[in-house]
């Protein structure tokens, strides 16, 4: 006969980049609750504010460091990250010292970290959540990337890769390839949509669009988009990604919503005609799990959207 866990105080902090790296550490949380373990959440903006709308009894912890990623509207996205990058390693290490406090504060016994490489500790089990083993940079700073990419990511006990580990794969060059880190564990895809039975009567449109991303670059593509389906008089629906708004209303032939219920959204995207969105990896992941198509459309200048664009053949 199977015994429960001994139940276990446990930190899970998703980066706030987008809200991918805190919608798809959803099965991770359901599990850990399920086994009974306290769990202890972390993040920041409107990742943090849509994990607490989600786990309404969980205390999300929002005094962790801010990474407070931005992406340029105009510019070079990699001119941009390289004057950030002083800043980031601050916030890296300011993470680590806070970790240290928390822990010992509230006696925690295992952390993940979706992306947050600063989390790790000497005592403590620590977990990275990662797909980014092999970040896609322009070649005179690759090899200084991979480098301090696996320089963090060996501190922790393992790189847990939310990919499948063969040749048929989701994330390709990014997850595999020679020097992975030896403590990389391949845990499959990994989505909220999997634990979701869809909605089956909701509205049929011809087109939804998924807007996601970090600001500014969000409420842009958001703009353009409308623009575009406006001109089109098909039926369209708009999922905003901004749950920390509430908001349903109708612009011409196109519904606009703030965000829909997994149940509800998981429905809408199976019955699209046509599916438009970034191919951030999270969104990537929870079209596989639903077995949707769709018209990926990547951030200009972000490299790893537009590697993993050409990936999936840039669209249906």
């Amino acid at each position: 006969m199977s015994t429960r866990p001994t139940p276990k105080n446990i930190l899970v902090a998703p980066l706030d980049w987008g809200l991918g790296h805190a919608t798809r550490c959803v099965p991770l949380i359901n599990r850990l609750l399920a086994e009974g373990h306290h769990v202890y959440l972390a993040s920041n903006g409107r990742s943090a504010r849509w994990l607490a709308n989600y786990f309404p009894k969980l205390e999300v912890h929002t005094d962790i460091p801010d990474y407070a990623v931005t992406y340029p509207i105009s510019g070079s996205m990699q001119f941009h990250f390289l004057k950030e990058s002083p800043r980031l390693l601050r916030v890296i290490r300011a993470e680590h010292d806070w970790l240290a406090q928390f822990a010992e504060r509230h006696a925690i016994d295992e952390v993940y970290s979706d992306n947050r490489y600063g989390l790790y500790h000497e005592r403590i089990p620590c977990f990275i959540i990662t797909h980014q083993l092999f970040i896609r940079a322009p070649w005179y700073a690759r090899r200084l990337l991979y480098w301090m990419t696996h320089h963090y990511i060996q501190r922790f006990d393992q790189c847990l890769v939310p990919d499948y580990e063969g040749a048929v794969n989701l994330s390709g060059e990014l997850s595999h390839g020679r020097g992975v880190p030896q403590n990389v564990r391949y845990i499959g895809p990994q989505s909220r949509f999997s634990e979701v039975f869809a909605e089956e009567n909701v509205p049929c449109y011809d087109v939804v669009a998924l807007i996601s991303g970090p600001e500014p670059t969000r409420s842009e593509f958001q703009r353009q988009l409308l623009h575009r389906l406006l001109g089109s008089q098909r039926s369209a629906l708009m999922v905003c990604g901004t749950p920390d708004e509430s908001f349903d209303r109708q612009e011409g032939n196109v519904r606009l919503v703030s965000h829909l219920p997994d149940a509800q959204l998981a429905g809408v995207l199976k019955s699209a005609g046509h599916i438009i969105c970034r191919p951030g990896y999270s969104t990537i992941m929870d079209l596989h799990v639903l077995g949707c198509k769709a018209e990926f459309i990547p951030t200009p200048g972000q490299t790893e959207q537009e590697y993993l664009w050409r990936v999936m053949g840039s669209g249906d």
